[in-house]
Formats: C-alpha cells, structure tokens, sequence
C-alpha cells in the first residue's frame, strides 16, 4: 500500500483536532472528490487565476487545495491568499494546467493564511470558479462583511460552489500547536482539496476556508478565515472586478 504523504496527514490531523470529531473531511469523501483537476486552457488562451481553482503542492494531488483571493501587496507584486496549510515558505505551487503558478512567500498558521506571489505568464483576475470546466461568470466586488445569518457560497478545487448561511462569528479552534480564533463558521460543505477556497456572498468575499466537518454528500460544517482582517495586517489590496 502507497503511504499517505506526512503533508495530508498533517492537514487531516489538524482539522481533527480543531473541530473534535472524528474525521475533518473523511478520506473516502476526499478520494471521491478529488478527481481530475479543471481542464488545462488551450495552448492558445492566457492562464487566468481564478479563485476556487485547484493548486497543487509540487503537482501531488493529494496535496490539493484552492486559491483564495487574488491580492497586491504594497510594492504591486501580485499573488493570491489560500490556506496555511498548503504550502510553506519557499514551496513551489502547480496550477490548474500544471505549470507552476508561483512560489509561496510566506505563511501564518496563527492567521491561517498562505501568500503565493505569481510567476511569470499568469494573469491575475477577479472571477471565482463556480462552476468546474465551465467559463467563470462571477466576478469579487470588493469585501464588505455579511451578517450572521447572510447567505453564503464557498468555491472549491473538489467538490465545486456549495451555499449555505453564515452561523456564527469570533469562533476559535484548537490545532495541535494552539488555538486559532476570529473564525466564522457556516453550514456549507466541504471536502478534503477544497481547503483554502474562497466564501462569497453576494458578489463580496468573505474569507478562505481553513477546517470543517461532514461531507457534501451528507452535509457539514465549516468554517473561514475572515478576509478583513488579513488585508488589513499584510498590507494587501483585493483584487476586484
């Protein structure tokens, strides 16, 4: 038998321990889910970063995850926000097409965010994926912050746009190496390779998903790393439409 790679391990472990249960995102789940990455544009369209996209840690599926937000920093270099989880500092990541997207500059475990900056050859966009292998229509207005109770849809890598209703706001939960907290817990599914994916309501984002529990076949609970405040911290401009 293929060992599981210390990477999953240690993103599964770690939703264990946040949410308390058993399983985060169950690996038979996952491996249903998971499936083949979105289709590779032609040779001939440009490679566009889309939000709900799936990335890769050095072209492993099973180190699957999302891209978030597509953000500026200061200086005007341009990347995007998805999961501390999904790579660490100096990491390269792989692309819906399997090109190298970027590089991850750096990451916060307590923040819960990672910032990959972009190579050469990617065009930054504002569109989320809602719809896997189908042009994107949606496109990020900006960040204002739903309420509790506001309906919200989260874009992801492997199960696609899932919706669902803001639950609660200011949660914490404990990984093995400390407590995370400012999270906002929702009803909406989600799986194993959709970590990192963005919540959007409206045509504002809410945040990345970073944990939760269930499946999308039976459903779940998950939670996010609000946007604002990562923005806000790092110096980072959203990209909009």
């Amino acid at each position: 038998m293929t060992p599981i790679p210390q990477r999953l391990l240690r993103l599964l472990g770690a939703s264990l321990l946040a949410l308390g249960m058993l399983l985060a995102f169950a690996p038979a789940a996952a491996a249903a889910a998971l499936g083949s990455p979105t289709p590779a544009p032609a040779s001939d369209e440009p490679a566009r970063v889309i939000a709900g996209d799936p990335i890769h840690l050095d072209g492993n599926d099973l180190n699957r995850c999302a891209i978030g937000a597509v953000v500026t920093t200061s200086d005007g270099t341009y990347g995007f926000l998805t999961s501390y989880m999904c790579g660490n500092p100096g990491d390269t990541i792989i692309g819906p097409d399997g090109r190298v997207i970027g590089t991850v500059v750096w990451s916060s475990r307590q923040d819960g965010v990672a910032f990959v900056e972009l190579h050469d050859g990617w065009i930054p966009t504002s569109y989320v994926r809602t719809s896997p292998g189908q042009p994107p229509t949606r496109s990020i207005q900006g960040s204002r912050e739903a309420s509790i109770g506001a309906a919200v849809c989260r874009a992801g890598s492997a199960t696609g746009w899932h919706c669902g209703t803001i639950q609660a706001k200011n949660q914490s939960i404990r990984f093995d190496w400390g407590t995370m907290y400012g999270l906002t817990r929702t009803s909406v599914c989600a799986e194993a390779g959709d970590l990192g994916g963005p919540f959007i309501s409206g045509n504002q984002i809410q945040g990345f998903l970073i944990g939760g529990t269930g499946s999308c076949r039976t459903g779940g609970t998950t939670y996010f790393v609000p946007i604002n405040p990562i923005l806000a911290k790092y110096n980072l401009h959203l990209f909009t439409g």
